[in-house]
C-alpha cells in the first residue's frame, strides 16, 4: 500500500507519534533479525554488486543505478539489473521490456527499461531465480536494485545510498522512524554514497563527509550530486508539478533551484497509481495556470495510457565523472583492469 512519508520521521527528536509506534519497530527488528538469520546467501559465478538504502525512500539509488549500470557496460560487463519491483504482482522473475504492465513489474523496473538500452532488467521476488536467468542469457556483472536488506544473495560489493539533507532522521526503526533496520548496522556496507547538494552549493564528488553518522572512518564515502535535464518545453512556460515519492520536497525543490516557474505543486503517496480523475483535476489546474503538467520519470511511468502525452517527465541527471571514485573501488573489488 502506497503511503506519505511521516512527518515526524525526519524530526530531530522523538516525537509522540514516534514513540506511540515504538512496540511496532521492535517487532519489525525481531522479524528483521530471524530473515537474516535463517537466510544462507549463495554465492553466483559472476560479481554481484548491491546498491540499497537503509532508510525507505528518497535517497536517489535509482538514477545512481542507471548511472552505474552505463559505466559498467562502458567497461564491457553485460549487465542485469535484478530488482523486487515495487507494487508488481510476480513472483517469478519477468524480464522487463518497454512495453511491460507496471501493474506487472512496477515503476521502478519500467524506468529502468527505458532508460537502460541493452541492460537486463529482472522484476521479481525470487532474485535468487532472476540471477541465474540473467546469467543464462549472458550477464556478467549484476546489480542488486535495493540490495542492502537482501540476503538471499552473496554479493562482492554492498553500495548503501544516503540522502545527505535528511540523514537518518529521527534513527527509528520503521514504523517508528525511515530506517530499514538499525543505525548500527549503516556500516556493514562496502561504500557510502551521500547524494543531495548543500544548502548553498553543489557538492563535489568525493567532498562528502558522513558527520555524525556511525560509518567507519576507514571505508570509503562520497557524495554526488544530481541535477534535472528539464527538456526545453519546460522553460517556455509555467509549471505545475505533482509526485509520488519518497520525499517530493526533494523535486519541487529541485525544479525550483533549476530556476523553473513553478506556480503550484501536488504530492501523493511513494508509488501512487494515479485515478483518471485526479489528472484530470490536475490537468484542469495546469490550464487554468496556462501551465504545463510536469513529473518525475518515475511518476510517468504509472500514468494511464490516455494521460502520458500530456505530462510532461522532468529526467534527473547524475553530474559529470561523479561516479569515477565508486567505479575505481567496485572494480578494484571485482578484480577488472
Amino acid at each position: 500500500m502506497a503511503v506519505k512519508t511521516p512527518w515526524f520521521w525526519y524530526q530531530p527528536r522523538l516525537t509522540a507519534p514516534a514513540a506511540l509506534l515504538l512496540p511496532l519497530a521492535w517487532l519489525y527488528g525481531l522479524g528483521l533479525r530471524l530473515d537474516r538469520w535463517r537466510t544462507r546467501p549463495l554465492r553466483l559465478p559472476v560479481p554481484v554488486i548491491s546498491i540499497g538504502n537503509i532508510t525507505l525512500g528518497g535517497t536517489g539509488k535509482t538514477p545512481l543505478v542507471m548511472g552505474l549500470a552505463r559505466a559498467l557496460q562502458q567497461q564491457g560487463f553485460a549487465v542485469a539489473v535484478l530488482l523486487r519491483g515495487y507494487g508488481g504482482q510476480r513472483a517469478r522473475p519477468e524480464l522487463v521490456t518497454a512495453e511491460s504492465c507496471y501493474a506487472d513489474v512496477g515503476d521502478e523496473a519500467l524506468e529502468l527499461a527505458h532508460q537502460l538500452p541493452g541492460v537486463q532488467v529482472w522484476a521479481g521476488s525470487n532474485r535468487r531465480l532472476g540471477a541465474r536467468m540473467a546469467i543464462d542469457q549472458g550477464a556478467t556483472l549484476l546489480l542488486l536494485d535495493d540490495g542492502l536488506q537482501h540476503w538471499a544473495l552473496a554479493r562482492d560489493l554492498d553500495v548503501t545510498v544516503l540522502d545527505r539533507c535528511h540523514g537518518l532522521g529521527n534513527a527509528q526503526l520503521f514504523p517508528a522512524g525511515p530506517l530499514r533496520e538499525p543505525a548500527s548496522q549503516l556500516g556493514r556496507a562496502d561504500v557510502l554514497v551521500l547524494t543531495g547538494t548543500q544548502e548553498r552549493g553543489p557538492i563535489e564528488a568525493g567532498q562528502g563527509q558522513a558527520k555524525g553518522l556511525p560509518w567507519p572512518s576507514a571505508k570509503p564515502q562520497w557524495a554526488v550530486t544530481f541535477a534535472l535535464d528539464p527538456p526545453q518545453e519546460a522553460w517556455a512556460a509555467p509549471l505545475v508539478a505533482f509526485c509520488g515519492i519518497g520525499l517530493p520536497e526533494k523535486f519541487f525543490g529541485a525544479l525550483i533551484d533549476a530556476g523553473l516557474q513553478v506556480v503550484a505543486q501536488k504530492s501523493f503517496p511513494d508509488h501512487h497509481s494515479y485515478a483518471d480523475a485526479e489528472l484530470a483535476q490536475l490537468l484542469t489546474l495546469a490550464q487554468s495556470q496556462g501551465a504545463l503538467l510536469v513529473t518525475t520519470v518515475k511518476d510517468a511511468q504509472r500514468l494511464p495510457e490516455p494521460y502520458r502525452a500530456q505530462v510532461l517527465p522532468i529526467p534527473l541527471r547524475l553530474q559529470p565523472q561523479a561516479l569515477d571514485p565508486l567505479m575505481q573501488v567496485l572494480l578494484a573489488r571485482i578484480g577488472h583492469g
